[in-house]
């Protein structure tokens, strides 16, 4: 098996597609959560989630960005949801 960092993988290591209009990740994701019995998964509901995780760890807002490859702040702000309330509430405990 070769190596790599690539989260969905075929069986032997390899990447599944470099294409972007592919969609085998989609399938993939279909197919286990109809076995599994879950619900409104796919690849941008696991990104979010993988986001929200880290801002309720505590990672800040521009590692987050980094992570995500947003071009700026703001595109992260508004993917994960955030309103000006939400982030003056976590900016208070630092006054």
């Amino acid at each position: 098996m070769s190596q790599n960092n690539y989260v969905f993988i075929t069986k032997q290591g390899g990447i599944i597609s470099n294409s972007p209009t592919y969609n085998n990740i989609q399938k993939r994701l279909n197919k286990y959560s109809k076995e599994f019995g879950l619900r409104n998964i796919n690849p941008h509901a696991l990104r979010r989630g993988f986001a929200k995780s880290l801002l309720n760890k505590g990672a800040n807002i521009a590692e987050i960005s980094k992570a995500l490859g947003h071009s700026n702040l703001a595109v992260t702000t508004q993917y994960l949801h955030l309103d000006k309330e939400e982030v003056a509430e976590n900016l208070r405990k630092y006054l």
